[in-house]
């Protein structure tokens, strides 16, 4: 039962948190989605390499 309740305060805390909801947002939107994918922020083909996805990671957790 207990990891049923912190699963449960998880989730709460997840749909109350602002970041988490704009993030939603944003990968929910269907223009996003081949940004994300890429990992590009305006729309381009070009693949990023992975220092550049590492470091706009650890920008987006901070």
């Amino acid at each position: 039962m207990d990891d049923v309740d912190a699963a449960r305060q998880t989730a709460v805390s997840a749909l109350n948190n602002d970041r988490f909801r704009v993030m939603l947002e944003q990968i929910t939107d269907p223009g996003a989605s081949g940004a994300l994918m890429t990992m590009g922020s305006d729309g381009s083909n070009a693949a990023t390499d992975f220092k550049t996805a590492l470091s706009r990671y650890a920008e987006n957790s901070e």
